[in-house]
């Protein structure tokens, strides 16, 4: 019985800690964006209800529990397509933008990144 419960245990250590990681973390703060995003869209009467032109342009009291870095340490990329089309970008693991390990949120859903590069190529 002690020896099953032994196995269990290291079963859910395993678990546990394969349940998380960089990718997981990622995907968390970029969705955390997306309402956010969606507040400033819909208050920015000003700016004729378009997102901001940059993630700064965000008032400090929506964004100061935000993280702007995804899971592996790096800057995430923020663009405005249009007024009402944006993309948050991880660069991935690899740490380079323009790949197809990228994690790209577009108007808070994820895509598949070479879909999203083909239609909006990233500049170099």
């Amino acid at each position: 019985m002690n020896r099953m419960l032994g196995v269990a245990a290291l079963a859910l250590v395993v678990v546990v800690a394969g349940c998380g990681g960089p990718q997981i973390l990622t995907e968390k703060r970029m969705v955390e964006w997306g309402p956010i995003l969606n507040i400033y869209m819909g208050t920015n009467i000003q700016g004729g209800n378009s997102f901001p032109e940059t993630l700064d342009e965000m008032p400090p009291d929506l964004t100061a529990d935000l993280k702007r870095t995804d899971g592996w340490g790096n800057p995430l990329l923020y663009r405005l397509l249009r007024i009402d089309k944006y993309n948050l970008i991880s660069a991935g693991p690899d740490g380079e933008f323009g790949n197809a390990d990228d994690i790209v949120l577009e108007n808070g859903a994820f895509y598949d990144a070479a879909k999203i590069y083909a239609a909006s190529p990233l500049k170099r």
